[in-house]
């Protein structure tokens, strides 16, 4: 995996991050026999979709060629979890279903975490905050859904 160098390629990452992910959901909500899973699955794809749109939305606004170029900071490691590697068992249980979307993917963290160290700029300081808190209420919708009162 070679390391983004620009604000904007770091955001094509993300970008194909949530897409692949919105992709591996689809795939297994359309599969999946367990009824309370597919429930859970189709609502993954929905907010995988909105981060999709989210992270496109911040590209717009950027142009590739003026971009800001990263600063040294973290590295993105060569070992990080990639999204099309989602280790989501076909026609999962809801148990299995959750499970998945809940476990900690590495190349995300790694992402943000690059994102927040890479430069001084407000801006760049500000997008960071900006997606790191939409995986936040992502994991509380998540939590929400799965709460049975």
């Amino acid at each position: 995996m070679s390391n983004p160098r620009t604000v904007y390629e770091l955001l094509q990452l993300l970008e194909k991050y949530h897409a692949d992910r919105l992709s591996t959901y689809a795939g297994l909500a359309s599969q999946a026999t367990d009824t309370m899973a597919q429930i859970l699955l189709e609502h993954l794809v929905e907010l995988e979709d909105h981060s999709l749109k989210v992270v496109r939305g911040e590209m717009q606004q950027l142009d590739p060629k003026q971009t800001t170029f990263l600063t040294s900071g973290p590295v993105l490691s060569d070992e990080a979890t990639h999204a099309s590697d989602s280790h989501c068992d076909d026609n999962p249980t809801f148990q299995e279903a959750l499970a998945c979307a809940l476990e900690s993917d590495h190349l995300l963290d790694q992402l943000l975490h690059r994102l927040e160290g890479c430069s001084a700029a407000a801006s760049v300081l500000s997008l960071a905050k900006r997606l790191r808190d939409l995986e936040e209420t992502k994991n509380r919708q998540i939590a929400n859904f799965t709460r049975q009162d």
